[in-house]
């Protein structure tokens, strides 16, 4: 600007200033950033009056290209697949994978849209529109483990740990507490037995006993029929990732990871397209990125050097 005072700049100003700064070599985000930097700070000199229109406002820069997470090689998959440590683990993650459902899609199946035998599931995608996916074999085997013969409800459940009850000391005695359980599997009463005085039971009889009676009497939890949420689902998974020291790995990426892997192998884009329940395929390109090693061979395969190299190596 020279002299002249920063509120006498026009939209032309701040063209030629975006201008200067990308011919000094400041990148597309970087530009982008300033740009926005400058409408904030002339939006506020307008509210005071400084200027009579902010000039930023009227300058139109193209968006920044963001990148979207990189898909997981089969390495990584593999890796990923054998730190799961319990059978929802390894149901969760075969799913996911085996099929490049959307959380929320995973989320909301239930039992009753699944054939384990053909292979294939029912879901609810976007603006309720219903699909047939399919999986693979060990995702069939992983959710026969997991599923232990539930016939009905959501697939994917929290945890419901079997009550252990409570030992404490109550007038000299030891005294045993669990509870009742309602339909709903909320505690509704609460039931109180004596183990025996302090002065004749140590507490590690007092624990066997305890110990024994939980185990005898079959005190259980009533699994209540919802879905797990979302948010348990992406720590879940982040969670199996940290153990094979993988990053930024989350359900979205093993759904990328899924169409990148099937291009790779030979899948065409619109059966890809399908699978997935994409509306427009122009969105499955961006998911199904060709991986480095089929860029390599292809690249052997088709350029003239190379098959130069071929005929004078025989």
């Amino acid at each position: 600007m020279g002299r002249r005072s920063i509120a006498a700049v026009g939209h032309l100003d701040i063209q030629r200033y975006l201008s200067h700064i990308s011919e000094d070599g400041v990148s597309l985000n970087g530009a982008y950033r300033d740009l926005g930097v400058l409408r904030l700070f002339y939006d506020f000199l307008n509210l005071g009056g400084v200027v009579n229109y902010v000039a930023p406002r009227f300058v139109k820069l193209r968006r920044p290209w963001r990148g979207s997470p990189s898909p997981l090689t089969e390495l990584q998959v593999q890796k990923l697949i054998s730190a799961t440590r319990t059978p929802r683990e390894r149901a969760l993650i075969e799913f996911l994978y085996g099929t490049g459902c959307r959380l929320s899609e995973v989320l909301r199946l239930k039992i009753e849209d699944i054939d384990l035998d053909a292979r294939c599931a029912r879901v609810r995608g976007k603006l309720g529109k219903i699909r047939t996916v399919l999986f693979t074999k060990t995702a069939a085997s992983a959710l026969r483990d997991y599923l232990a013969g539930r016939e009905r409800g959501y697939v994917f459940q929290p945890d419901r740990p079997s009550p252990k009850g409570c030992l404490h000391i109550q007038d000299g005695q030891w005294k045993l507490k669990w509870a009742f359980y309602d339909g709903r599997g909320r505690p509704r009463r609460f039931r109180t037995k004596c183990l025996g005085t302090i002065k004749r039971l140590s507490y590690e009889e007092a624990k066997r006993k305890h110990e024994e009676f939980i185990a005898n009497h079959q005190v259980s939890r009533p699994q209540r029929n919802y879905p797990l949420a979302k948010v348990s689902v992406r720590q879940l998974i982040k969670k199996i990732a940290d153990r094979v020291s993988l990053k930024n790995v989350t359900p979205h990426t093993l759904r990328r990871t899924f169409a990148t892997h099937l291009y790779d192998h030979g899948a065409t884009i619109d059966v890809i397209q399908v699978l997935m329940g994409h509306v427009w395929i122009n969105t499955t390109m961006k998911y199904a990125r060709m991986g480095q090693d089929r860029l390599a061979k292809i690249f052997d395969q088709h350029h003239p050097r190379e098959s130069l190299n071929e005929k004078a190596a025989d």
